[in-house]
């Protein structure tokens, strides 16, 4: 067959004819639905303006008729494969196509990364996969929260880690440093588990070599990668120490620092772990000596000088000192040494180490601290035992002193009770609640060693929780429904003149305020301990009655209440402990005035020259009601409860009670002065209370 002129120009208007005007049918079509003006622009300034739509939306032109009706599936929604076949390729191996294929549709497509109609040369500032913003883009569904959860992702947000990591911010100053695409790949993404992951354990070093080539050899001369080439997962490599997307520089001013926080949270992270230490390991105790050494100690206390782990052990060629290139071999590890102690000898350097190499050296180190280490118990046993002695002759001595004298009543003896009972659980619950909060504290282990196991500390807790809230209700009832009581509770009611009473106080012992204030029967420091007392009790009772029966607490109640109930139930007991010791012991025990101890906790009764000298306003109105009844302007049975006290309490110690306010007005003239200004003159025989 003969072709001629005229037949190849028919045959090229036929191609022209099929070829062409589909693609312009489809283009036309394409705009009847999709706006001109919102996709034309930004497409013309892509890298595919010269493209059609059909050159990319391959499946809804060939499906066109029906285009409208069914929809398109998520991965036919554009085809790159005409154009990048190779690179199509690539992705489907990747765990982004791998995730596809099995039915993921959010795994990343080509435009997810790349983007839609705007896609950009990769050099272009504006691509989305430029160096300066394929951070952000990863971050689009690598810190979305609801992928994260729906995926488990294992790393959220690692863009914004990467952008703060002086790799990231290199790459924002313009300079070459690794990006996502030089540690991940590009289209061949892979995670760990996957074969031939740039990110699998066993291939971390040279995906990180290929920047840090030197420093990679070194590493895979350690005895780190000597085992985690052998498959052990807890032999570190690059990233185990430095992390992954939030790399740190080491810049000359904080290299110091840096290494510092490098060494608690990596190396001795490692060596301090039991598990790791007792399965490839005899020996658990070489960190730790390290620590309890002069330069882990010193290095603690920030240190510029002292040596760290990487300055014995070098940074990356670390090996175990059985290998003759190990930098604290018996070879080397002099010369290391001498890298700071420029005098250092063989001595010196094998036994200044985690652990003295010779044997017959450690073993008079043993026997060194064990003759210490009893020496210690039976010569400060001895003193603490020879002190004690001194101290109980001195509380006897004293107590001796105070039955000799004037005593007159504090406390009732229900009273007593009510505090022996307060004082007993309250030590208890301290002592049982913070062995749970500090399981690992000398005393608490002690404690556990002497039979305090978990279920014997729980109950204890427990048991002594009711009984105090059972001395809270009786104490209640006593306030009511005694006069006694209601005595009491008037006398702890809380009044302005506490305030001043407290200003006075503080400027009296100041030496601003010349004259002491006088105060009632409680004063503010008794005032606020006994409410602070009553409100700490309702407040551990509630929080432990719902920490105790969790499960009891029903939808009623808000989400955080039990968590919350935990908190305040921990803080509001370092309150009250604390609160004890600095407040109420030092004004029973440690204020000079009442060293070694005050007696009252134990009988109730106080000298009267203490009462009068710590509560002289009330002492000055027991005086008077005394003198009022002597002098027959006021009834026996008409007296105070607390009066009365100190009558039967005078009484049963054999002195008369008006004979006794005789001779206290006889030695203060204020306080008769006071009395005289209430009642009237009184005399006085001063013959029996004047001894000339």
């Amino acid at each position: 067959m003969k072709f001629t002129s005229k037949t190849l120009i028919t045959l090229f208007a036929l191609i022209i004819l099929t070829v062409f005007t589909p693609i312009k049918a489809q283009e036309e079509t394409c705009i009847d639905c999709h706006d001109e003006e919102e996709f034309t622009p930004i497409l013309a300034e892509s890298v595919h303006a010269d493209n059609e739509c059909a050159d990319c939306h391959t499946y809804a032109a060939e499906k066109i008729e029906t285009h409208g009706d069914d929809g398109i599936p998520v991965a036919q929604k554009a085809d790159c494969i005409s154009c990048h076949e190779d690179i199509v390729e690539e992705h489907k191996e990747s765990v982004h196509g791998l995730s596809i294929a099995n039915g993921f549709d959010e795994a990343a497509q080509c435009w997810s990364c790349h983007g839609g109609h705007d896609i950009s040369f990769v050099a272009d500032s504006t691509s989305k996969v430029n160096s300066a913003n394929i951070a952000e883009t990863c971050d689009k569904c690598h810190a979305d929260e609801d992928l994260i959860e729906k995926y488990n992702l294992t790393i959220s947000g690692p863009g914004a880690m990467y952008s703060e990591s002086i790799h990231g911010k290199l790459v924002k100053e313009g300079k070459d440093a690794a990006r996502c695409e030089s540690c991940h790949g590009v289209h061949d993404i892979k995670n760990r588990m996957q074969p031939n992951s740039k990110i699998a354990s066993y291939n971390i070093p040279e995906t990180c070599g290929e920047c840090h080539s030197e420093i990679a050899e070194e590493y895979k001369q350690s005895i780190h990668w000597l085992r985690a080439r052998k498959g052990i997962k807890n032999a570190p490599v690059c990233n185990d120490c430095h992390s992954e997307h939030s790399i740190k520089g080491l810049s000359e001013g904080s290299k110091r620092k840096k290494s510092i926080k490098l060494q608690q949270e990596t190396c001795l992270k490692c060596h301090q772990d039991l598990v790791t230490q007792n399965r490839y390991t005899s020996s658990v105790s070489q960190a730790a000596s390290y620590q309890d050494s002069y330069h882990g100690l010193a290095i603690m206390r920030d240190d510029e000088d002292a040596a760290m782990c990487v300055d014995c052990h070098d940074v990356h060629k670390i090996l175990p000192a059985m290998h003759a290139e190990s930098s604290v071999s018996k070879e080397n590890v002099t010369a290391t040494c001498q890298k700071c102690h420029e005098n250092a000898t063989e001595n010196f350097s094998v036994s200044y180490s985690h652990q003295t190499i010779d044997k017959d050296a450690r073993f008079i180190e043993s026997v060194v601290e064990n003759v210490y280490f009893w020496m210690i118990i039976v010569v400060i046993g001895g003193m603490v035992i020879h002190n004690l002695i001194i101290f109980i002759f001195e509380i006897y001595k004293r107590r001796q002193k105070q039955k000799r004298v004037i005593t007159v009543p504090r406390f009732t003896k229900n009273e007593l009770v009510q505090h022996l009972m307060l004082l007993v659980t309250f030590i208890l619950l301290a002592i049982t609640g913070f062995a749970l909060k500090y399981p690992n504290s000398w005393w608490a282990e002690g404690l556990q060693a002497a039979g305090m196991t978990e279920t014997v500390r729980q109950w204890t807790h427990r048991i002594s929780a009711v009984l105090m809230l059972v001395a809270g209700f009786y104490h209640v009832f006593y306030l009511f429904a005694t006069g006694r009581g209601r005595e009491v509770l008037l006398g702890f009611l809380p009044t302005l003149k506490d305030l001043t009473g407290a200003k006075d106080n503080v400027l009296y012992h100041l030496g601003i305020k010349k004259e002491k204030p006088e105060f009632e029967v409680y004063n503010y420091a008794e005032k606020a301990e006994y409410w602070a007392l009553i409100w700490g009790t309702f407040v551990m009772g509630a929080t432990g009655f719902i920490l105790w029966f969790p499960t009891i607490i029903g939808d009623w109640a808000p989400v955080w209440l039990i968590k919350v109930s935990e908190i305040i139930h921990f803080y509001e007991a370092i309150l009250a402990t604390l609160a004890i010791i600095v407040w109420h012991w030092f004004f029973v025990i440690f204020h000079p005035g009442e060293y070694p101890m005050s007696f009252t906790w134990i009988d109730g009764e106080m000298t009267i020259n203490h009462y009068k000298e710590h509560h002289r306003k009330h002492f000055k109105k027991v005086a008077l009601e005394l003198v009022e009844v002597e002098h027959k302007t006021k009834l026996a049975e008409d007296l105070s409860v607390t009066t009365k006290l100190f009558v039967n309490t005078l009484k049963k110690h054999g002195f008369d009670p008006y004979e006794v306010v005789h001779k206290q007005m006889h030695d203060d003239a204020e306080l008769k002065a006071w009395i005289e200004d209430k009642f009237g003159t009184i005399k006085i025989d001063s013959s029996k209370y004047d001894l000339g």
